[in-house]
């Protein structure tokens, strides 16, 4: 093979190599952008680009929601990002459902009852592994009922009533079913920001935003809380709650400090004792939705539990603070048709009963 035959074969391969660099460098990826739900929020950036684009991704929260995350949990929007592939990013909005629960603090509410399943794991607070999956349920008017009656450590379905502080930690496990309330926490004071309180302990699936939130996330209101928000709350519409049947479902329904009311003109509000019941508000989906998407909160008529026994489905509603009481009652907000009990009042530990989380407001 002579000189020149050599130079043009190494120059034809060297075209070649270049060639294949260009068409690399300019190959083309597709960008995904989607929101967790359509009806919180709009997102932009997703398209075709050639590698190493810069793309900028863009979050836009709908009224009344706010920007949590991106799925891989970069919390910047917007966002700037290098192509180098095909991808998609699901930006994570949430309804921003603000609550006064004292003169100087608001909190959010979670989007339904916490519930556990003896199914899979989960990590809790100190970074250790323990069994069981905690989780809100998937819809505000969701509850168990009586498949309660199945609780047991090796139940895979999921439970929503739970005895005082059964977070899980000091051996106080969600699917107790004792009756001596010495079984259970052992404290006469709150239980919120110790391991006993169900959100400060465990990791909780949020549906709603397709995330695990972290142990220390979320917690559980106190008595006083309790009161504050539905009896002596300031609003913008002078509206707290009210009673009401929502898509079937009977229980309370909590507006928002800024509540506007042309939403929704309920009746019979901020009702504590006296001549009321569920029926004075009947709401259908289509109303509801509107609520829901204005940052109502629902507190359905779960019942409440005693052993493996499930009762008042449907009429009544027993909903855990943190406050404990002596050392065999803790305070618990409870409702019926016609009553409300504020300030809370004091049950005996081994009850089963619901449990709403909230998330504290920087």
């Amino acid at each position: 093979m002579n000189e020149l035959f050599q130079t043009r074969i190494l120059t034809i391969l060297a075209v070649v190599l270049v060639a294949m660099l260009f068409n690399s460098c300019q190959k083309e990826y597709t960008i995904t952008v989607v929101a967790n739900n359509a009806n919180l929020g709009m997102v932009s950036g997703g398209g075709v680009y050639k590698k190493g684009e810069f793309v900028e991704l863009v979050a836009k929260p709908a009224g009344n929601c706010h920007f949590e995350k991106w799925d891989d949990g970069n919390t910047d929007n917007p966002r700037t990002i290098t192509i180098n592939g095909n991808i998609t990013y699901t930006a994570v909005f949430a309804i921003e459902n603000n609550f006064s629960i004292s003169e100087t603090k608001k909190v959010l509410f979670s989007p339904g009852n916490l519930q556990w399943s003896a199914s899979g794991s989960h990590v809790v607070a100190g970074g250790r592994t323990a069994a069981g999956t905690w989780r809100f349920a998937p819809n505000q008017l969701d509850t168990i009922g009586i498949g309660n009656n199945n609780i047991s450590s090796t139940y895979t379905g999921w439970i929503d009533l739970f005895g005082c502080g059964t977070s899980g930690y000091d051996n106080k496990y969600p699917y107790m079913t004792s009756t001596t309330n010495s079984d259970y926490v052992n404290k006469e004071d709150v239980i919120t920001g110790t391991y006993y309180d169900w959100g400060g302990y465990n990791a909780i699936y949020n549906p709603h935003t397709n995330t695990t939130d972290a142990p220390g996330t979320w917690r559980t209101l106190t008595k006083d809380e309790w009161d504050y928000l539905l009896n002596t709350r300031n609003t913008a519409s002078n509206i707290r709650f009210a009673r009401g049947i929502v898509c079937g479902i009977a229980g309370v329904i909590i507006v928002r400090d800024d509540w506007d009311p042309s939403i929704y003109s309920l009746n019979d509000v901020n009702t504590i004792d006296g001549i009321t019941s569920y029926t004075s508000n009947i709401i259908d989906a289509s109303d509801w939705a509107k609520m829901e998407a204005a940052g109502c909160v629902f507190l359905p008529t779960a019942g409440y539990r005693e052993e493996t026994s499930v009762s008042g489905v449907g009429s009544y509603g027993f909903y855990w603070s943190s406050t404990c009481h002596y050392y065999y009652s803790a305070f618990s907000m409870y409702f019926n048709s016609s009553n409300i009990h504020i300030p809370c009042g004091s049950l005996f530990r081994y009850y089963g009963n619901s449990v709403r989380l909230v998330k504290d407001v920087e």
